[in-house]
């Protein structure tokens, strides 16, 4: 009757060019400068700026990252893997982020990560993965964590585990990651590795709804529809399935679309 669905249809979600020496600092562009000490002063934070905005380039980051700056260095390693000023290249993006990673860098961790679990500019190896995955989870960083949750319950370079699964889940969503708070939610309707619990599975699909992750709109419209954890609500159900349908969420647009025709 129930089937629960994950935030993520795959579970990791989810990078070259000749070197530039600079012999000292005096010797960069002062233009080069300003750009990479505002990069650095903005900590790295990369995945909320917009790439369009970066208009210090490649080789202007290249300059410092060869002398050994972890952070520039996962900067280079991330042009490299999203094409931003220089054509995508995940080979170069690995042996960049393989530099930062080394030094504990954890977005490089974690994007090493990634780029093994898919074989992307690397030969495809899972256990790698998840070793680069693990380590950058326990750093405390709530995206690593959830991602190591997915490993673990997948079985994605390592045994299987659901319990090990849902305590990272849990650390994640106590973090607030929401996509966490859905899988967790999915552990408690199924009474896999923790004992079955209605009630708490819908007030944490609720939260990963309403924070909208679509999965977690279409198993909230379950258990309305069902009266499973909460009051049965024909109506909300429907709202919920209609929101999931308008994120793309495909069981939620084929459940519409079978009930039209």
């Amino acid at each position: 009757l129930f089937m629960f669905i994950n935030p993520d249809s795959y579970v990791i979600i989810s990078a070259m060019g000749r070197i530039i020496q600079a012999p000292t600092v005096d010797l960069i562009p002062t233009k080069t400068v300003h750009y990479i000490t505002k990069f650095v002063k903005r900590k790295m934070e990369i995945f909320s700026m917009d790439a369009k905005n970066m208009d210090f380039t490649l080789e202007e980051l290249k300059i410092l990252a060869e002398n050994g700056q972890k952070d520039l260095e996962y900067a280079v390693g991330y042009y490299y893997e999203n094409g931003i000023h220089t054509l995508t290249d995940f080979g170069q993006a690995a042996q960049w982020y393989e530099k930062a990673a080394k030094k504990d860098h954890v977005d490089a961790l974690l994007h090493l990560g990634f780029l093994y679990a898919q074989g992307k500019g690397v030969d495809k190896d899972e256990k790698k993965a998840f070793t680069y995955i693990r380590r950058a989870a326990e750093t405390g960083n709530k995206n690593a964590q959830y991602n190591l949750a997915r490993c673990y319950e997948e079985g994605i370079g390592t045994k299987q585990d659901h319990s090990k699964a849902f305590g990272w889940y849990k650390k994640a969503g106590q973090q607030g990651d929401y996509r966490a708070m859905c899988c967790m939610g999915g552990y408690f309707l199924s009474g896999q590795a923790v004992p079955p619990n209605t009630e708490r599975a819908f007030q944490l699909f609720e939260k990963a709804a309403n924070a909208n992750i679509p999965a977690a709109q279409y198993n909230l419209s379950i258990l309305y529809r069902y009266g499973e954890g909460v009051e049965k609500d024909e109506d909300k159900a429907d709202l919920w399935l209609t929101k999931a349908a308008q994120n793309g969420f495909k069981l939620a647009k084929d459940a519409l679309h079978g009930e039209q025709e």
